[in-house]
């Protein structure tokens, strides 16, 4: 008896001093922390990657609450999984930027051939000078579409790829206008003769 009553003190006094002794994982959550912090200051994750930033904020809230009901076990996972998710959230925008940067140079490339292609037949209109056909005008919105070119060209140095993007669009819609109202202006012409 008086063994099994040795052993229950000192299975109370062990518990009772582990217990007592738990201390949060200060470490690996000021690791998450620094990581999470990381990845909202960088304009990348920011702007391309923000829903994998808003999973390691809220792992990292999660970490907090977990830290501050002593559950410190809970908390050091949750710090580890922070800390993971904000480096995914770095690696998911330099991947997103590059997609997009990607995909703004082939928006410009596509536009420069098209500015070609349109300027090349405006030219051959120029000399042929087709009866029927508006040419001040078609020329002066080429102008205009080459105005916005200039600023998609612009956006692109600027890294801003979504805005090169969609003024890479509109100029493309520009010139299918021209050259559709350009050939629809010669058809209705020969129909006449």
């Amino acid at each position: 008896m008086l063994n099994l009553r040795f052993l229950l003190v000192t299975l109370f006094i062990a518990a009772v001093s582990l217990t007592g002794c738990a201390k949060p994982p200060t470490e690996e959550m000021n690791n998450a922390i620094a990581a999470v912090s990381r990845a909202e200051n960088d304009p990348d994750v920011v702007n391309y990657a923000a829903p994998s930033l808003a999973r390691a904020r809220e792992t990292l809230a999660q970490m907090q609450a977990e830290a501050d009901a002593k559950r410190y076990d809970a908390a050091k996972r949750l710090a580890a999984d922070a800390q993971a998710l904000a480096e995914k959230a770095v690696d998911d925008g330099r991947a997103a930027v590059a997609r997009a940067r990607e995909e703004s140079e082939n928006a410009i490339r596509l536009m420069q051939n098209s500015l070609s292609e349109t300027e090349q037949v405006l030219t051959d209109a120029s000399r042929s000078k087709p009866a029927g056909v508006n040419l001040p005008q078609l020329e002066q919105d080429f102008e205009d579409a080459r105005g916005i070119a200039s600023q998609a060209v612009a956006a692109q140095s600027g890294n801003r790829y979504s805005e090169a993007v969609d003024k890479s669009q509109t100029v493309r819609a520009a010139l299918s206008s021209i050259t559709s109202r350009l050939s629809q202006s010669v058809i209705s012409v020969s129909r006449k003769k």
